[in-house]
């Protein structure tokens, strides 16, 4: 083999040197490579890869150097071209006097032999630059590059004193004087602004036609006077006031996610030490359309008293509120868009459902809380008894991480946690799906199906099952997304992949964004997930817990069979049904609050008779006239059943009946009640029952 390139390629990819001798025996080279077959080259190259690459090596060979510098030719004489060298230079000549020969830049460049640049001038007036609607502004023109001092001056004097003149006076009653960008006299009245250019090497040079009024003119002084004084000093420098409005912009852009149109900034009291001399009687309702231009309200920071003031400013407090107003249909997206900016963690929120009646004194929070997590996890999640995010295209980042400051919030003011939300799913946000065990992985995916897909595969777990069941178990293990076959021996490692599947893998978008804002605050409140899972378990309600809250003092036989009667309810209610009496009473349902009070009150009517709650308190105000523990559980039933259908009901129509709203407007809360319409000829007369309450 003569080509000494072929037997270095084919000795560095490890051809045996016996297959090389042969080869130069048989004189089989480069040129005859690409003649022979696969089987044929295989008697001298046995492996398929190295004869893929000798033929490879063989074809580069072939068309390589001409081939290349033909290409290099091509693209030098292409480039000499646009620099202006002559092609039919010698290049040996070239390169042996190239360190003499001066290169000509920029033959074809257009902006190389541009003898004009751009300039920027401004007028500054007794210091303060003048804006554009008093005559100033900045101007850009064009002009030579031999532009001197003495031609800015009459560039600057023709754009700002049209004619001579303008809104202050006469170009002759004021001195004037050209100033560089950063307000300093330019010294060298030579200097060319080309040179200027070359010297600063900034993007565009800024000029100043400086004026003050002549000292000696009397006259144009007093015109100029207090009128003048208050026009310009607010005027600043074009460059400063676009800086501010960019971060004015960005900063209204964040006020405007938490005020939408249907919110409300409520502000006081303020309390500067012991004086009452500054305390707001009213509170200010924010109202865009009266005050501002735009729905954007900026609260301005309050300083302290100065070491003068007489008052004491170890109690300065500032309070302040941000009333949220919210559609109860729409309250899912209000809520998100509301909590989009992350300064509305800062802020105590009030919140007001629009067209109902009520104040905002923990109660309508509460149920604020307990709507958005109902709503969320009943219309976008998956599971049964727990449930998981399912990802939505209308939810991305900004949306889920709104979903998580709902989170912090509800548990920062109220103590309000999701319980139906899986624990799995929680401590993977706050501490990482390091901190999850198997053994809250299984729990867990059993909660997240059906009872009676539980039932099975506890079944399975402990004992064997007839054909019937195992057809069950595999449409089962079929909608978890399992393909593998279920044995009693591999049955609970399936489980697990599934519960990490579903509960897990699936919602990680979502689980990601929310970690940004809810892990930070929730490590603090826990030092770890056991103590999270602690968290579950006390406030997921149960009869015995419900029945504890209770806070009773009954004075008399009949209010204490109806307390008794009322605990009977209590512990007959299945899950689903106590979430529901603990939001009647609470406004959540979940355990957030350390007592129930139970007041007592007279109604000789079972008509109009009617447990009523004040989630505020809480409070529930329960009827001693019970006789029998049927006329509680009717009268309850009623009462779950219409929050079951529309919470929003309970709230106006107890609004609307006369002991009820009294009451209501005492505690400063939001009630719950039931009416039940009744004929006009069966109705007690009202003077009566008015006179016997």
């Amino acid at each position: 083999m003569a080509d000494p390139r072929l037997s270095s390629f084919l000795r560095q990819r490890g051809v045996p040197e016996e297959c090389l001798t042969r080869m130069q025996e048989d004189r089989v080279d480069a040129t005859v490579i690409h003649l022979m077959d696969d089987a044929s080259l295989a008697v001298y190259v046995p492996a398929y890869g190295d004869r893929l690459a000798v033929r490879r090596f063989c074809l580069e060979d072939k068309d390589g150097p001409s081939t290349s510098n033909s290409k290099k030719n091509s693209l030098l004489e292409s480039l000499k071209q646009k620099m202006g060298i002559q092609g039919n230079q010698d290049n040996d000549v070239m390169e042996g006097h190239a360190s003499k020969k001066k290169r000509a830049h920029g033959i074809n460049n257009k902006w190389a032999r541009k003898k004009t640049r751009k300039i920027e001038i401004g007028w500054i007036h007794e210091g303060k630059q003048v804006r554009k609607r008093r005559g100033g502004g900045t101007r850009t023109i064009d002009v030579p590059k031999e532009t001197r001092k003495a031609d800015l001056f009459t560039y600057a004097k023709d754009l700002f004193f049209p004619e001579g003149k303008n809104k202050i006076g006469d170009f002759e009653s004021v001195t004037a004087d050209i100033v560089d960008y950063q307000e300093e006299p330019i010294i060298d009245n030579n200097v060319t602004v080309g040179e200027l250019y070359d010297t600063l090497k900034m993007g565009m040079l800024r000029f100043y036609l400086s004026t003050r009024i002549n000292c000696d003119n009397d006259e144009v002084k007093e015109s100029a006077g207090e009128d003048q004084e208050d026009d310009w000093e607010h005027d600043y420098s074009n460059a400063e006031t676009s800086h501010e409005d960019q971060r004015n912009t960005s900063e209204d852009a964040d006020v405007e996610d938490v005020l939408s149109d249907t919110s409300e900034v409520i502000f006081g009291p303020v309390h500067f030490g012991s004086s009452e001399a500054l305390q707001l009687d009213d509170t200010v309702v924010w109202q865009p359309s009266d005050h501002f231009d735009d729905d954007i309200i900026r609260i301005a920071s309050v300083s302290p008293p100065t070491a003068s003031t007489p008052d004491d400013t170890s109690s300065f407090d500032i309070v302040l509120s941000v009333n949220v107003k919210i559609h109860r249909s729409n309250l899912l997206e209000e809520m998100i868009n509301q909590f989009k900016d992350p300064q509305i963690l800062e802020y105590p929120l009030k919140f007001t459902y629009i067209n109902e009646q009520g104040s905002d004194a923990a109660g309508i929070s509460r149920d604020v809380y307990a709507t958005f997590w109902t709503e969320l996890l009943d219309h976008a999640a998956e599971g049964e008894e727990l449930r998981v995010p399912l990802l939505t295209p209308k939810w991305q980042e900004e949306e889920w991480k709104s979903i998580a400051r709902i989170l912090v919030k509800g548990f920062k003011d109220h103590s309000y946690f999701p319980c139906r939300l899986a624990p799995v799913f929680a401590v993977t946000v706050i501490f990482g799906e390091n901190e999850v065990s198997d053994d809250m992985l299984l729990k867990n995916l059993l909660l997240y199906i059906s009872q009676s897909e539980r039932d099975l595969i506890n079944t399975a777990l402990k004992e064997d099952l007839d054909d019937e069941d195992k057809d069950e178990l595999l449409e089962t293990l079929d909608h978890l997304g399992v393909k593998t076959k279920p044995t009693k021996e591999n049955l609970q490692d399936i489980l697990l992949k599934a519960a990490h599947k579903q509960l897990i893998q699936k919602p990680r978008y979502s689980a990601e964004k929310m970690a940004y804002i809810a892990s930070p605050f929730f490590r603090n409140a826990f030092q770890c997930s056991q103590d999270m899972i602690q968290m579950y378990d006390d406030k997921i309600p149960t009869t015995r817990k419900f029945i504890k809250l209770l806070d009773a003092s009954p004075t008399t036989q009949a209010e204490s069979q109806s307390l008794r009667f009322l605990q009977q309810y209590i512990r007959g209610l299945d899950n689903s049904r106590l979430r529901k009496m603990l939001r009647f009473v609470t406004g959540s349902d979940v355990i957030c609050v350390e007592k129930i009070e139970i007041l007592f009150y007279s109604s000789r009517w079972a008509i109009g008779r009617r447990p009523v709650a004040h989630t505020c308190g809480p409070t529930l105000e329960l009827p001693w006239t019970y006789t029998s523990y049927p006329e509680l559980r009717v009268e309850m039933d009623g009462i779950l059943s219409t929050l079951g259908r529309d919470s929003s009901n309970v709230a106006r129509d107890a609004s609307s009946s006369t002991p009820t709203s009294s009451q209501c407007a005492d505690y400063g809360c939001w009630s719950h009640a039931i009416n039940i319409h009744v004929p006009v000829e069966l109705r007690p007369d009202p003077v009566t029952s008015l006179g016997e309450d």
